[in-house]
């Protein structure tokens, strides 16, 4: 499995997509302990305040830009997937998951224990649960690539993504975790901790991935997880799609692309042994099995601006998109 590399320019530092090897499937260090970004509540109290609308979130899932120049210092080290470049916008179609503070705290143990055995404690393993202020930090599960826009494709690009989006009939629906895994990108700059996922009710992680694939299909853009299928002359022929260049793929030939769907929850530089990896996967997958994430909309992230398309309690499969 492979993680996408999101471009830093646009996108907040820590919302980003990784395009990871994980075995087995197709398709800077900081001063402070990593035990001091674990989520701490104030002496113990419980929060009584209502929790802040989604929509808020969105207003403010962006830094703000401190250089125009490709600079790995100003980003903890990380360097860009792609170059930045004056009216071009990274683009990225993800599901969002804020995890509950009893969830962080089983989360961020789980770092701490593998940044002790890996690194022996030398706090070389970043986590994603936080920012460098200790500000909560959404997690992601990616269904695209990071896909550099033009500023006229900005629009349509949203519009055709909805169009594939209320084709695939996907209701809300909880995703649990399968497993812990480590894995490298592609260019073995930087090893991720993920959370591998368990195929949901409605296949409904291969049906939004579908949807987002199809929508990059129709702009030339990447597709993510897939792997390429050969068509004839004649169905090239007879399926052009929603932009007229390509074909669109038939519904019922949703590959299924489960051990790759992931959460990144830490990084490092470099990569980690296969026997550390091994043992990193049956050791610690009990901490996080009762893990379940509720998924009641996907989001759109074009530059800086994010949108969420919720999904319809009341869809109907009258398609047969959505496979059991």
């Amino acid at each position: 499995m492979s993680l996408v590399e999101y471009s830093d320019s646009e996108a907040s530092e820590n919302e980003e997509t990784h395009e990871i090897e994980v075995k087995g499937f197709h398709g800077g260090s900081k001063s402070a302990s990593q035990k001091d970004l674990k989520r701490k509540s104030c002496g113990g109290l419980t929060n009584d305040l209502p929790p802040l609308p989604d929509a808020f979130h969105d207003l403010y899932a962006s830094n703000s830009r401190v250089s125009t120049q490709d600079d790995p210092t100003l980003h903890g080290g990380r360097q860009r997937g792609a170059p930045h470049v004056d009216g071009q916008w990274p683009s990225h179609i993800y599901i969002e998951w804020y995890p509950t503070s009893a969830e962080s705290s089983k989360l961020a143990t789980l770092i701490d224990k593998v940044s002790e055995e890996v690194f022996d404690g030398d706090p070389k393993l970043q986590s994603l649960l936080q920012s460098d202020l200790g500000a909560e930090l959404p997690l992601h599960i990616s269904l695209s690539r990071s896909l550099m826009l033009s500023t006229n494709e900005r629009q349509p690009f949203l519009d055709t993504f909805k169009h594939f989006l209320d084709m695939s009939t996907v209701r809300p629906f909880e995703v649990g975790v399968s497993g812990v895994h480590w894995g490298t990108n592609y260019e073995k700059i930087r090893s991720f901790l993920v959370l591998q996922l368990v195929r949901p009710d409605q296949n409904a992680l291969n049906t939004l991935l579908w949807a987002s694939n199809e929508t990059a299909k129709a702009f030339d853009k990447p597709t993510i997880y897939v792997k390429p299928r050969m068509e004839s002359a004649e169905a090239r022929q007879r399926g052009r799609g929603i932009r007229g260049r390509y074909t669109v793929s038939r519904v019922n030939d949703i590959q299924d692309c489960t051990p790759c769907f992931h959460v990144s929850i830490a990084w490092s530089h470099g990569s980690v042994s296969n026997d550390v990896s091994a043992g990193i996967r049956s050791k610690y997958f009990p901490d996080v099995k009762e893990l379940s994430i509720s998924v009641k909309a996907v989001k759109v992230k074009i530059g800086n601006t994010v949108t969420s398309l919720p999904f319809s309690a009341n869809a109907i499969d009258t398609a047969g998109i959505i496979g059991a």
